[in-house]
């Protein structure tokens, strides 16, 4: 990997003396190919949180409409949690296309730079948030619930909720330490380009 980022920095070194040479071109490719691959990312997030918000309007609509304002309030803090993230998913893809790696390493190392720094955001205090307002709103269904479900399956319900939230958890965060690596590795290159 190490040797691929020093490609990278004499690639875009070429690029800023002028001279583009082959391999220049085809680790430009290869930048213009891991950019589409975040954009698709992005999109397929979009996709699924779509799915899902569908998905918990039609159950709240036609399978449990829900009466009580605690039970509401929930619903609402789901819904709209997983909306912020849809519009955060769609910034974040409309930004990740900004990046232009063909301009001068200084201008793309801010690009770059500008990206990471909300990505980080993103990864950190307002994903934590929205994952807070979806679990609080999920346990305000649990009184309403009760009305219709025995005690066993509201543990059933709310302990499934914990396991299921752990394992995505994991999965997410695995995916969330390797954008970060990777981002920063073309940050620390960047920034180095632009000392030199």
């Amino acid at each position: 990997m190490k040797d691929n980022f020093d490609q990278l920095k004499n690639s875009w070194q070429e690029v800023k003396k002028g001279q583009l040479s082959t391999d220049s071109t085809t680790m430009l490719q290869s930048i213009l190919k891991h950019q589409a691959a975040s954009k698709h990312t992005h999109l397929m997030n979009i996709l699924i949180l779509s799915i899902t918000v569908i998905g918990l309007m039609a159950f709240f609509y036609f399978l449990a409409p829900m009466q009580e304002t605690l039970s509401r309030v929930g619903i609402v803090l789901m819904i709209g949690g997983l909306l912020v993230r849809i519009i955060i998913e769609l910034v974040s893809h409309r930004k990740a296309g900004q990046i232009d790696y063909s301009k001068n390493s200084s201008f793309s190392a801010k690009q770059t730079s500008d990206f990471f720094s909300y990505r980080k955001k993103i990864h950190g205090p307002v994903t934590f948030i929205i994952i807070t307002l979806y679990t609080i709103g999920f346990y305000s269904l649990t009184p309403e619930f009760s009305n219709y479900f025995s005690t066993f399956w509201l543990w059933m319900m709310d302990g499934s909720y914990l396991i299921i939230g752990i394992i995505l958890f994991l999965v997410i965060r695995k995916g969330v330490v390797q954008e970060m690596k990777d981002l920063q590795r073309i940050n620390d290159l960047q920034s180095s380009l632009n000392q030199s």
